[in-house]
């Protein structure tokens, strides 16, 4: 993936939510509310979040922050007595990712064999699945299971109004219980891609056949027309997300009986309190799906965590599509490239229902979340958590689909998951007989790769596995993390300090430092290039020593951090 198709032509910058604070102790929400008062001498909304009552979360009441000031709070409060870790939220921009479509001796045949409709069902196999699990009429595919949807909200279109569940449905931006997608945005601002969540929505749960006549004269059908979705909106558009709305959303469907998330929005802003919230609806037995990304040059947050299923995206000749995110973090691939969706559009304030066709990692997720819909109807949602206890569904059901998938010609486990997505055999594997604590426990589970949010070298190794394999083609994540001395060197020499003192500069400072490179496109791709800068030939000696092209990239970064950082930051720059 091309790190020069980043770009932000909505000029969007990040907006202040509020804090995330982990405290040693369980039980101190009133302690956290002392530490607030004391570091910005006014009262904070605090929240008590999780489990384990040592992480909340603050929302000032009246003072909006900058960035820079937001991280000049955080250093604040983690250095209280009792305070574990501080992180500020942020509502983020989402690139605005210059989009072409490929030209290639392939392209005609795609073009001709993506005009089927079902095309997407048919290479997961839907139909075969429908037909050997779900044979009688009464009871449909996906029947008695429930999907939540993080997103622009709904529309009454006519290819999903029949399966919404409305009376679950929340709005994250105005606190009330109507979802309904608006389609515009206050005071001008741009929206991008209009009626995103009725789009997604769509492939998810689409009644069978045409609902309405389209002026492009065709219909889509869901993976799960026997499913109920909840639009829960989080999002004017896909443009800003806001972190702290979508992990309430995700807290939100776990209280709520929400069976499955589907998530089409993802962001290179990592955050411990959307963390929490996924381990929250995990122990619940909520399964989640997410877009690796779209025209993003690595797996994007929340598909890149460990516990949600990353969905990368194929085309209709079992091809990986040349826009999907990919890498170690992905799980599965899914039809991306050329699928067919239901439109809602505001044109002249009145609303045009039609059907289209396009591409993005966005109709991937909610294909896959429809396969776990029709593995819990089949089987039995109940049936399954008094068997195996709630919290050890989700990763039964991963195991399970990543088992199941079909390798392809151009498949690389490294890159995307475990291959093409099969419902047919999903729902035919059997299930474990014996469950282990040691082999299925949230703490356990799916740890395929090291933690990626700390802000640590695994981080930065995650955000440029592109740069960094292209430079070693053998070495995996782990090897490229550990051992890349590209990587090291290139941090080290940003931040002022040996290789040797790397690890703990990131500690201090890394998070921070991770926080403005995937924010800031034009950052990201003066790194990306410094990294790419000179490839590593294993016939030759490597070198720690950077070149004089990459010191001027690495001087053109530290120019632009340099204008927008903390002061704990730039200390570290200088």
């Amino acid at each position: 993936m091309d790190s020069d198709r980043l770009n932000n032509t909505n000029n969007l910058n990040p907006k202040f939510e509020g804090f995330f604070i982990q405290m040693v102790m369980p039980g101190q929400k009133q302690k956290v509310q002392e530490i607030v008062t004391e570091a910005f001498g006014l009262d904070g909304q605090v929240k008590s979040l999780g489990d384990n009552h040592t992480e909340f979360q603050v929302t000032l009441k009246k003072k909006v922050l900058s960035v820079k000031d937001a991280w000049d709070k955080s250093y604040k409060l983690r250095s209280q007595p009792g305070v574990v870790d501080a992180q500020p939220l942020f509502a983020v921009p989402l690139p605005d990712n210059l989009q072409s479509e490929p030209i290639g001796d392939t392209q005609g045949q795609i073009e001709e064999q993506s005009n089927d409709v079902e095309w997407g069902l048919k290479q997961v196999r839907v139909f075969e699945a429908w037909s050997r699990f779900f044979p009688e009429e009464k009871l449909p595919p996906g029947h008695d299971i429930i999907i939540g949807l993080p997103d622009t909200g709904y529309s009454e279109h006519p290819e999903i109004i029949r399966n919404l569940l409305l009376a679950k449905g929340y709005d994250f931006l105005k606190k009330d219980k109507d979802p309904k997608d608006e389609l515009e945005r206050p005071f001008g601002e741009v929206i991008n891609n209009p009626g995103h969540g009725t789009s997604t929505a769509s492939i998810a749960i689409s009644p069978k056949g045409a609902q309405g006549n389209y002026l492009s004269g065709k219909a889509v059908t869901g993976v799960a027309p026997g499913a109920k979705l909840v639009p829960l909106r989080v999002s004017y558009s896909v443009v800003l997300l806001s972190v702290q709305n979508l992990a309430e959303a995700i807290e939100y469907a776990a209280d709520n009986n929400i069976h499955v998330l589907s998530i089409s929005l993802g962001t290179g802003f990592f955050n411990q309190r959307l963390r929490s919230a996924i381990i929250y609806a995990q122990k619940r037995g909520v399964i989640i799906v997410a877009a690796s990304g779209t025209y993003v040059p690595y797996v994007v947050w929340p598909a890149a965590y460990d516990e949600v299923i990353a969905v990368t995206g194929s085309n209709v000749l079992r091809q990986i599509w040349s826009g999907a995110s990919q890498g170690p973090q992905v799980d599965v691939t899914a039809p991306a490239e050329k699928v067919w969706y239901a439109k809602v559009e505001k044109i002249d304030n009145e609303l045009r229902y039609n059907i289209l066709q396009g591409s993005g990692t966005s109709f991937s997720a909610p294909l896959v979340a429809g396969v776990a819909a029709l593995w819990l109807s089949y089987h039995g949602r109940e049936q399954l958590i008094k068997r195996y206890g709630a919290e050890k569904i989700p990763f039964i059901f991963n195991q399970i689909l990543r088992d199941s998938c079909e390798k392809f010609p151009t498949w690389k486990p490294d890159k995307f998951g475990a291959g093409i997505v099969n419902a047919e055999k999903v729902l035919a594997a059997p299930l474990p007989d014996n469950v282990s604590r040691t082999n299925f426990a949230p703490a356990q589970a799916l740890q395929q790769h090291p933690a990626i949010d700390s802000g640590r070298l695994e981080t930065f190794a995650h955000l440029f596995e592109n740069q960094l394999s292209d430079s070693q083609p053998k070495a995996n994540f782990i090897g490229v993390a550990g051992n890349n001395n590209k990587l090291q060197a290139t941090l080290a020499e940003l931040l002022q300090t040996t290789e040797t003192q790397l690890p703990q500069r990131l500690k201090e400072v890394g998070q921070e430092l991770a926080f403005h490179i995937t924010t800031n496109p034009k950052l990201y791709q003066q790194l990306a290039k410094t990294l790419s800068t000179e490839k590593s030939d294993p016939n030759q000696l490597k070198t720690r020593s950077l070149t004089e092209s990459s010191s001027n990239n690495l001087d053109s970064v530290r120019e632009i951090l340099l204008q927008n950082v903390s002061e704990v930051l730039k200390t570290k720059l200088r």
